[in-house]
């Protein structure tokens, strides 16, 4: 994974911004190793790589922000050295096995050198989004309790060594919306700060069970904020306009309702505008739940687009959530999760897999709703001091009409 001077610049600016919009930790993986741990731990970062790494943490604690790794538990990582090992694995080549003693001395080993080499100051653990073992000890679990198992132990090894870090766990890949998944979601919250619901599975199940959850736990609980807007790696920051703050304010208006205190928002691309409000609304409503997202969307457009006149700044937010309404009214209800641009796991610029989750019918009324909407940012231009990034947006728009006209009719 890249990592120059460039990055570390960016870095800064978005810690700057994070503090000033209220967000408190950054949760950053891929300080260490992009997928795979070298069987000599000690080598997994160049010296050179470690400098730059430095420079981030230190960027982020003078903003007064945790830096919080993510740390794959039995899988996200261990790859390699199962390739070396293969004693390591038994059912799954891409988790370890977590009734394996020398896989626990592993997994020991590499939490060592994770707080070791850089001071970071807690974890984000994820143990289900690449599966787990099914041989023939560890399948006497179900999943719930297997993830339980495997976590609670990987926590208490740090807090025992580190008393004082975040140790949370993101839910990539596990289900909490099963009754019978909830005594291991308690026992799993008794040694953490929160715990991540990625999907907002117990919401699907109802609020009333969200509700049950969170107060039976013994941590924070919160989601990722979603339906979120999965940041595109490779394409040009003109390529699309998704603002998504009307479905997050609501989710996480929401979420606090029900009594949750804990997000992992992700990075969004600020130099593409709709992406950049999204940024900005869910910091201060993050900050700020108690105001009303839509007031925290016209603060926003305010500071952002350099607009007082209220007749602007109210046209401004209209046309923003005009422009969300227009995609997501065309997709299945989403109460979390995330809506991938292109496909995350491409080396190279992918299709537009969010307009092909459109039906044909879809793209043809999201397309002429876009040029609505795109019609109503060219006629309120001109009132609009900020030239720049009213430009960015109607880039953006035209980027999606070519892109929605190349898609079969």
């Amino acid at each position: 994974m890249r990592l120059d001077e460039t990055l570390v610049g960016e870095y800064r600016e978005t810690f700057r911004l994070m503090r000033y919009l209220g967000y408190n930790n950054a949760v950053i993986w891929g300080l260490y190793v992009s997928r795979d741990w070298p069987a000599d731990i000690s080598k997994a970062v160049a010296p050179e790589r470690g400098k730059l790494v430095e420079q981030i943490i230190d960027a982020a604690h003078a903003e007064g922000l945790r830096v919080v790794s993510g740390l794959g538990v039995f899988s996200w990582g261990f790859e390699e050295l199962i390739r070396t090992y293969p004693a390591l694995s038994r059912t799954n080549p891409k988790a370890m096995c977590a009734s394996n003693a020398d896989a626990w001395r592993w997994m020991e080993k590499i939490t060592d050198y994770v707080f070791a080499r850089f001071p970071i100051d807690g974890v984000s653990m994820q143990s289900a989004d690449l599966g787990r073992c099914n041989c023939e000890q560890c399948g006497r679990f179900g999943d719930a309790e297997y993830h339980a198992r495997i976590n609670v132990r990987e926590a208490q090894y740090i807090r025992v060594r580190h008393k004082d870090a975040v140790v949370s766990v993101s839910g990539w890949g596990m289900k909490f919306e099963s009754p019978e998944s909830l005594p291991y979601m308690v026992q799993m919250s008794k040694h953490l700060n929160y715990l991540i619901d990625v999907t907002n599975s117990t919401r699907i199940a109802g609020e009333a069970y969200q509700r049950d959850v969170i107060r039976q736990l013994e941590c924070d609980f919160g989601t990722i904020g979603g339906p979120l807007v999965e940041p595109p790696q490779h394409w040009d920051r003109d390529r699309w306009f998704l603002p998504i703050v009307r479905t997050q304010g609501e989710r996480l208006s929401e979420l606090a309702d029900n009594g949750g205190r804990a997000c992992e928002y992700f990075f969004h691309i600020r130099a593409n505008p709709g992406d950049e409000v999204s940024f900005w609304v869910t910091g201060k409503l993050l900050s700020g739940i108690g105001t009303p997202w839509q007031k925290h969307l016209r603060t926003t457009l305010e500071q952002l687009y350099d607009v007082s006149k209220p007749a602007t700044v109210d046209g401004l937010a209209t046309l923003f959530v005009e422009a969300e309404d227009a995609y997501m009214n065309r997709i299945k209800p989403l109460l979390g999760g995330d809506i991938s641009m292109e496909p995350l796991v491409e080396d190279y610029a992918g299709p537009p897999v969010y307009l092909k989750r459109l039906s044909a019918e879809g793209r043809r009324q999201y397309k002429a709703d876009l040029l609505r909407v795109g019609e109503g940012f060219r006629k309120i231009a001109p009132d609009v001091p900020e030239k720049t990034r009213m430009a960015k947006i109607l880039r953006s728009i035209d980027n999606v009409q070519k892109e929605l006209s190349a898609l079969p009719a």
